[in-house]
């Protein structure tokens, strides 16, 4: 995320240019002469209050990115958070800037539970974790994130425990606060319902959820297609590190895979290496390399 989005620069002069001439010609058309005048004034007050609104995040995020990082912030996600303790120094300075970015953009709302500054900070390090390597990336998709007190069936309620996560077209992400925190948890298992479901949001900037990675080459979308079945036979049959969950529908194939990327990366690498090199080259990260450099071994 950047703090003025290139498109701020030329948005609001143009849409002010259309309000001011959408203004002087309707004024025109009601009024004459006269008409024109205030239809102009109105306009040139509405393009004003465009630019106010976006220079206003511009000024907000630059204010918002003149502090520091909060060092307890920073402690919690070095202790509960493996993937930003592998980043290198120059996407984790990223990462803090993005972060602090969402956490004061995105609502958070808690269904019947508290939202706490680490609930909020592990559904911002969940999305960034996708987006990190992606300076211009913005989450304009996303409408709100819900969180729920416990895992919930198709109707939203508690009456069993089908679901922990959810992703709507519309923008609006649900996760249940306790497999929230037990994807932080555990780096290791595969499992990771904030990425995700963030995962499937990605796919909301195209007018269909078909499993394939938005933004791809023609080619390398064919290439993921045909990746995607031979993937989804291994899954079926149980050779597959990668959680069974995506074995018979693209969209959760997808998804489940963005998981292990990020949970199990030297494994995936070794396993599934098409498949890795695939995300390593669509997210611009490359953590299996990073947990080389750690030392770690499988």
């Amino acid at each position: 995320m950047k703090v003025e989005r290139d498109s701020d620069r030329w948005f609001a002069p143009a849409i002010g240019l259309v309000l001011i001439g959408a203004g002087t010609v309707l004024g025109a058309h009601v009024g004459a002469a006269p008409g024109a005048v205030v239809g102009g004034v109105a306009g040139v007050a509405g393009a004003f209050a465009l630019w106010r609104s976006l220079g206003g995040r511009s000024t907000r995020r630059r204010a918002l990115l003149a502090t520091p990082f909060p060092p307890r912030w920073r402690d919690f996600l070095f202790d509960n958070y493996d993937h930003y303790d592998r980043l290198p120094a120059d996407l984790r300075r990223r990462f803090d800037d993005d972060v602090r970015i969402f956490m004061s953009e995105t609502r958070v709302t808690g269904i019947e539970a508290k939202v706490t500054d680490e609930l909020r900070l592990l559904v911002a390090a969940s999305a960034v974790t996708l987006s990190v390597a992606w300076p211009d990336y913005e989450w304009d998709q996303l409408t709100e994130v819900l969180l729920y007190p416990h895992n919930f069936d198709r109707d939203y309620s508690f009456e069993s425990a089908e679901l922990a996560g959810q992703a709507h077209p519309w923008g609006t992400v649900i996760m249940s606060i306790p497999a929230l925190r037990h994807s932080f948890a555990d780096p290791d298992d595969a499992y990771h319902v904030g990425v995700h479901e963030f995962a499937h949001l990605l796919e909301k900037e195209q007018t269909r959820f078909d499993g394939i990675p938005p933004g791809l080459s023609p080619a390398r979308s064919q290439e993921w297609v045909e990746l995607m079945a031979t993937e989804m036979d291994r899954m079926r049959r149980g050779k597959s590190v990668i959680d069974d969950y995506g074995a018979y529908d693209p969209v959760e194939f997808l998804a489940v895979a963005v998981e292990a990327f990020f949970e199990s990366a030297l494994e995936l690498r070794r396993r599934h290496r098409q498949v890795y090199d695939i995300l390593a080259e669509y997210f611009r990260q490359d953590p299996a390399a990073w947990d080389d450099a750690r030392g770690l071994r499988l």
